[in-house]
């Protein structure tokens, strides 16, 4: 799965879900691989929610992906069709600003793709629609909320709105994970590096090996440094540390400095490539293709990307997922990244609310779930030995997307991603297995805030971002001399770092009340 723009801070709060949900028994279940098509939740309000009804057009903003250009005859839009009645005219982003654009133009669709960010941003102004106020109409969404808090708390306001509606089920896509030649370890009797010490102990030997080589390659810049910190222990940025239930600055804990150490280390002595704070997609991918990397972080989907391009050329070349190594303490993470932050928001302004309504409760509903992640018997998959299995057409996930629209933005709430996982191979398979035993604790996101408390603190937290990613750059290019680490905290705190950590600070004790 291609990963998606990451929001800033994320949301991650639960305030009144308890009144919102009151009512709610029904739990999802995760759909299995059968012959059997599951049925429609066995409430009379999921079941009406479900049955074709008055016929209804909606317009549905998405973002626009070249991996899977939007096509107007996909044949998600045609289940729903069929399952709702509701025709789908799906409009495409055609930049960063085409959401502000649509909000302004006082002609908004009625549904919008949105990450957290743009629904505290602009669902307050009064531009989408408070779904906490509908949920009796959603009996099926309403269920799914009442079984996953932890996805019901990141949606929801400082105040109890709901400006909008998380996706779920596809977020093992969106992990980063470390990986390796393994053929080229074989062939050098190397092991697979249990520590960032064996990491460049490895990639010192692979050097001398390849010469012309870089043998650790990424290609995140600064950002990358959230996917390494957490097998120091931390994320470089505010965060929840589980040890105390305050908020951190990570950037001050001694493993964010051994990280950064490393990181010079690799630098200085080429092991990694010298213009890592500029590599894009395609540098990455000449460098992992070519024989001049052979350790990498990237999203787990690559591995079989990779693979596909090595394989191309004959010579036995293999990508496998290698264990986070160990930086810091006694046991390694991998970011927690398995949660999806794109979701759906109603315009406040729509003149179809009783069909967006009855789309996004379809979409979250098991029938929902079951034909929009496996599609129809015939039309996507055939049913042998009591099992779905695709039909040979399909050799990846991503054709299923740009063929049929499944799994794109817009095209679903709750997935099953045991259906995209299917047409992975083994070694992908093993690299899911396998990431879900690095987890950290905590997810990269912090407690939103109200829209004063995060006025009073925006210019601050831009400013001391900038100071951050300018001056960690710079100790990893050997610029500033690491003895200057310590002026570094002191100019952080001198800058107001403590203001922000006080802020998140209420936000999140504000959570823990609510959450009692």
């Amino acid at each position: 799965m291609m990963k998606r723009k990451k929001m800033k801070n994320g949301a991650l709060v639960f305030t009144v879900i308890t009144a919102l949900l009151a009512g709610c028994t029904g739990k999802e279940s995760g759909t299995e691989i059968s012959t059997a098509t599951p049925s429609p939740n066995a409430s009379a309000g999921a079941t009406a929610s479900v049955k074709p009804a008055e016929a209804a057009t909606l317009r549905l903003l998405t973002e626009l992906s070249s991996a899977w250009p939007v096509k107007k005859d996909w044949a998600v839009w045609k289940w729903v069709k069929e399952k709702t009645n509701i025709t789908i005219n799906q409009e495409t982003q055609t930049g960063p600003e085409s959401l502000a654009l649509a909000i302004a133009s006082g002609d908004m669709p009625d549904l919008m793709s949105v990450f957290p960010p743009d629904a505290q941003k602009y669902g307050p102004q009064g531009a989408f629609l408070d779904l906490s106020k509908h949920l009796n109409k959603m009996p099926n969404l309403k269920s799914f909320l009442t079984s996953r808090p932890d996805v019901a708390q990141r949606m929801t306001s400082p105040g109890g709105e709901m400006y909008h509606v998380l996706n779920d089920g596809m977020g093992a896509g969106n992990q980063t994970v470390y990986f390796y030649r393994d053929d080229i370890f074989k062939k050098h009797s190397l092991q697979e590096p249990k520590t960032w010490d064996e990491v460049y102990a490895t990639a010192k030997k692979l050097k001398e090996l390849y010469p012309e080589s870089y043998p650790f390659v990424f290609r995140h810049g600064i950002n990358t440094l959230k996917y390494f910190a957490p097998a120091f222990g931390i994320y470089p940025t505010f965060f929840e540390d589980k040890a105390t239930g305050k908020i951190k600055h990570g950037v001050t804990d001694p493993g964010f400095k051994k990280m950064v150490e490393y990181l010079n280390k690799f630098h200085k002595e080429g092991l990694t490539p010298p213009d890592w704070l500029s590599m894009d997609y395609k540098a990455w991918t000449q460098f992992i293709t070519t024989n001049k990397s052979f350790m990498t972080i990237q999203f787990i989907g690559q591995i079989e990307i990779m693979n596909t391009q090595l394989q191309n050329g004959g010579n036995g070349a293999h990508l496998k997922f290698m264990a986070p190594p160990v930086g810091n303490g006694s046991k390694a993470y991998i970011p927690n990244t398995n949660f999806e932050e794109f979701g759906f928001a109603v315009s406040s302004k729509t003149k179809n609310l009783d069909a967006a309504l009855r789309y996004l409760d379809f979409i979250y509903s098991k029938e929902g779930k079951d034909i929009l992640s496996w599609g129809k018997e015939g039309e996507t998959y055939t049913v042998e030995n009591n099992k779905r299995k695709f039909l040979p057409r399909f050799k990846e996930p991503n054709d299923l997307r740009k063929e049929m629209g499944m799994f794109t933005t817009g095209a679903y709430g709750l997935a099953d991603f045991e259906a995209s996982k299917s047409l992975s191979n083994e070694n992908e398979q093993y690299a899911y297995t396998e990431a879900a035993k690095y987890q950290f604790p905590v997810i990269n996101a912090l407690p939103p805030l109200t829209s004063e408390e995060k006025s009073a603190i925006s210019l601050l937290e831009e400013q001391i971002n900038k100071y951050y990613e300018s001056s960690v750059a710079k100790f990893i290019l050997g610029e500033t001399p690491m003895t200057q680490w310590d002026a570094f905290l002191a100019e952080l705190n001198k800058m107001g770092s403590q203001k922000l950590i006080d802020a998140y600070q209420i936000g999140l004790d504000r959570l823990k009340k609510n959450n009692k």
